[in-house]
């Protein structure tokens, strides 16, 4: 990875470049970055634009970034908007904005207190959502894996009012969710499997798989079609 040997790239006010290898890259205002990067740190305030790969052990989003290929790297925080054209696979992911991948995304870790759209499969060790906004992928797979509601109104509607547009109906939509500790609010999913499965309030579940352990919360409104030891 870069090191302090190589040089900073700062965009300010409106600014392109093309990519390379860089120690620290900062975009202030609206940036366009063409070509692979590689980098230390990528800090992102405005709106930014990168249609290559990008490799960085931080990448930090404030505002309004789109990139077109692949990203890769140790930690991913989003506090504002961000889409990927192509896969994420970050060690630590963060999301409190809306984080859209067309493809996979892969971590350790991967926490989010906003929204997401993921086009393929969410994977990670440990999966924790609060669920601000709607949130979708399309598999889900991780060891430890806790969806909950997030927050009141008012806080939902605070972050209404940052990310106009965002589908604020606090619910995580998937085909599949698999898991060894499975604990699921706000879910609406045709297959949940797990070791240990717990199925809380606000759930719209077809069948559940479980190994060990299943408890299916009695709050009205929940529902699950049809549960299963495997």
């Amino acid at each position: 990875m870069a090191n302090n040997s190589m040089n900073d790239l700062r965009i300010n006010g409106i600014g392109s470049s093309s990519g390379g290898k860089y120690d620290f890259v900062q975009i202030n205002g609206k940036g366009d970055i063409t070509g692979d990067l590689e980098c230390r740190e990528l800090l992102i305030n405005g709106l930014a634009h990168l249609d290559g790969n990008v490799k960085a052990d931080t990448i930090r989003v404030s505002g309004k970034s789109d990139f077109r290929g692949n990203i890769s790297g140790q930690r991913m925080i989003i506090d504002g908007m961000t889409d990927v054209g192509g896969t994420v696979k970050v060690e630590t992911v963060e999301n409190r904005g809306m984080l859209r991948v067309a493809k996979d995304c892969g971590s350790e870790v991967f926490s989010s207190q906003g929204g997401f759209n993921i086009g393929g499969l969410l994977n990670a060790g440990k999966i924790d959502i609060s669920v601000y906004a709607q949130c979708k992928a399309r598999e889900i797979g991780g060891e430890n894996i806790e969806v909950r509601i997030g927050g009141g109104l008012s806080i939902r509607k605070f972050i209404g009012s940052l990310f106009p547009g965002l589908p604020l109906n606090p619910v995580l939509i998937t085909d599949t969710i698999e898991g060894d500790n499975v604990f699921l609010e706000n879910t609406t999913a045709k297959v949940v499997r797990g070791q240990n499965v717990k199925i809380g309030p606000g759930c719209q579940i077809g069948v559940v798989e479980y190994r060990e352990s299943y408890y299916k919360d009695p709050v009205a409104g929940t529902n699950v079609n049809e549960s299963r030891k495997i």
